[in-house]
Parts: C-alpha cells; structure tokens; sequence
C-alpha cells in the first residue's frame, strides 16, 4: 500500500483526517503486554 495511490474526494479526505487526528483508544491486549515484568525483571513468569 505505501506504494499505492489513493485517490479521495475533499470531503471523503476531511474525514479522513479527522479520524487520524482523532486520539488513540487504549487496546486492552497491547496494555496488558506492556504491563508484564521482561524476562529479565523480578516477577516474570513463563507462559506456555
């Protein structure tokens, strides 16, 4: 897609903008993943 054109009415690009510019929701999977200790941290547990 990086390589690709993308062709938008000025409306359909208004929009579009807007919801780039819109703030970011948490996503609950990506929040606890940053939440665990590293391996190399006190507290980690392997999980298999």
């Amino acid at each position: 897609m990086e390589n690709r054109l993308i062709r938008m009415s000025p409306e359909g690009f208004a929009d579009f903008m807007k919801v780039l510019s819109a703030p970011a929701a948490p996503v609950p999977e990506i929040v606890e993943l940053t939440e665990r200790p590293a391996p190399w941290e006190a507290g980690y547990v392997a999980k298999r």
